[in-house]
């Protein structure tokens, strides 16, 4: 499963593809520019421009968010629910990522021979974790003594028991059967600010995706639990503690942020992560995974008021949850520069994070105005400031981007960057802050800022291809902005962004104080105690 806050950090840094969610940055146009910008386009041709979303919303709260589109008879589904890591209680970090992954296993008729029969089993799984847990919290107090034999027999039938239920758990049917059905892409991920599901299948098959959902929904069965949690810990440890990219991340943010849960790897602690109950997931998956706290966009061939009586039939009978008051710390202000840095057995590499804004705010438009400036404003252009200027101008560096993220808290401006063979991280710093401090001397060329209009407008209408596309696009704009519709608001604003307001930003933003600074070095550095390759260390 994908998991958006570390798959994926790099290898292409031109390019991260962190979406809604918020932790990468987002280096080209966010993605409702993406759909917005050909909404621009069509209307410079047009003079009138709908997307034609029929948007409805079911007597439990489920929002739906249906686009007809009749090129083919596939349709494709997106089903968002308003909870991520950010959500996470303190000491349960990562558990949104932990229901993301039982999802998958099945309901009290997918998954398993007999769910009479599993029923008990499961019943003494928890039974005995809650000894075998309660035994190893004593590990933690130098005043306790604790009994390692009843551990060992405690953990023993723990795995007799685990074999037991296996008998009963049918592999993968639910992957399988959606297979059998057609459908491709099924997958989820989980962010900082969401979590979400998606699949495409012929149209034919779309009730048979709402009776399975709903189930979903309705009945999951979170089988495998123990077994399922050693996996999700070895996804952390090969994504991070043994990925550079991946630990170089999880420092960075947790040196950015010291307040807001943006700090907390969305996988989770390892230690929250090996201390997850099958309980807390289950109250967990009650209060968030609930109609009412759900956005699902369908786009495709479909009959929207057909899919509005459907989508009552099998999702309207489950209730809505109340839910909770979603207080957040707030991140204080930064009172000085922050710098962290990585030793690791790997080429070096650079981030450097401006805290700004969330989505929405007046700031923001002129800030990826100017991501797309220092990055290049198409997909593997090499136009931009960052890229002419380091690569190939300079040569200090192999590669570098630029840019921020659409997300529902206030987050970082990111560059990031890759020494070239024989170059220092200090030199690829000192020539990133040299281009930043060019927009804070003078304002971006009117050529310049006609290029971002131009390639928005490009790009959008490669975007609204894919019915995929569209169905995560209107369903992210409606959670972070609470309508689908801000998506012309913010091409609006975007193209209306002047110079003055860029230089503005840059100015505004983008000081030493305001910076957090990561480094990844190479072991054979940090052992040298080369003066030059320590002098980033504060």
């Amino acid at each position: 499963m994908e998991m958006q806050s570390i798959s994926r950090v790099r290898r292409d840094r031109r390019h991260y593809t962190r979406t809604l969610a918020t932790g990468l940055p987002r280096v080209r146009m966010s993605a409702w520019l993406l759909i917005a910008a050909l909404a621009a386009s069509a209307l410079a041709r047009a003079q009138k421009v709908d997307l034609n979303v029929v948007d409805h919303t079911l007597k439990n709260g489920m929002r739906l968010l249906m686009v007809e589109r009749h090129d083919a008879p596939i349709v494709s589904l997106y089903m968002q629910f308003k909870v991520g890591g950010v959500n996470d209680p303190q000491g349960k970090t990562g558990i949104a990522h932990m229901l993301e992954h039982m999802m998958f296993k099945g309901t009290r008729t997918y998954g398993t021979a007999s769910y009479k029969g599993e029923l008990p089993i499961m019943e003494k799984i928890d039974q005995t974790y809650a000894q075998l847990a309660a035994e190893r919290d004593k590990r933690e107090s130098a005043f306790q003594k604790v009994d390692e034999e009843k551990i060992q027999k405690l953990e023993e039938e723990m795995t007799r028991l685990q074999q037991e239920q296996e008998k009963f758990v049918v592999t993968d049917e639910l992957s399988q059967t959606y297979e059998r059905l057609g459908a491709v892409g099924l997958n989820a991920s989980t962010g900082a600010d969401s979590t979400q599901y998606f699949l495409s299948l012929p149209s034919n098959q779309l009730e048979v995706w709402a009776y399975i959902e709903a189930d979903r929904m309705a009945n999951p069965i979170f089988r495998e639990f123990y077994a399922e949690r050693d996996v999700v810990h070895e996804e952390r440890r090969l994504r991070t503690d043994t990925n550079p990219d991946g630990l170089l991340w999880e420092r960075f943010q947790a040196t950015a942020f010291q307040a807001h849960p943006y700090k907390n790897p969305v996988v989770g602690w390892a230690s929250d992560i090996d201390n997850y109950t099958r309980e807390e997931v289950l109250e967990y998956f009650k209060t968030f995974y609930a109609p009412n706290n759900s956005i699902v966009a369908i786009v495709g061939d479909i009959d929207p008021k057909k899919t509005i009586a459907m989508m009552e039939k099998y999702f309207g009978s489950i209730p809505a949850q109340r839910q909770p008051r979603r207080h957040i710390s707030d991140e204080p202000d930064q009172p000085g520069e922050r710098r962290v840095v990585v030793a690791f057995d790997a080429q070096p590499d650079l981030l450097i994070g401006y805290h700004i804004p969330q989505a929405g705010h007046e700031d923001t438009f002129a800030l990826d105005v100017m991501g797309q400036l220092l990055s290049g404003v198409t997909r593997g252009s090499r136009t931009g400031r960052l890229y002419r200027s380091l690569v190939l101008e300079k040569k200090v560096a192999l590669d570098v981007s630029a840019g921020s993220n659409s997300s529902l808290y206030p987050n970082l401006f990111i560059v990031s960057a890759t020494p070239a063979q024989g170059k220092t991280i200090a030199e690829v710093e000192e020539a990133i802050y040299e281009e930043i401090e060019k927009f804070q001397k003078e304002p971006p060329t009117a050529e310049e800022l006609a290029r971002v209009r131009n390639a928005v407008d490009a790009s959008m209408i490669r975007a609204l291809r894919s019915n995929s596309g569209v169905a995560r696009m209107i369903a992210g704009v409606e959670h972070i902005a609470g309508d689908w519709r801000y998506i012309f608001t913010e091409v609006e604003k975007t193209k209306a962004v002047t110079g003055e307001q860029v230089q503005a930003m840059a100015k505004k933003y983008f000081s030493p104080e305001n910076r957090t600074v990561g480094e990844l070095r190479p072991l054979a550095a940090e052992e040298s105690g080369d003066p030059q390759s320590m002098e980033a260390v504060q």
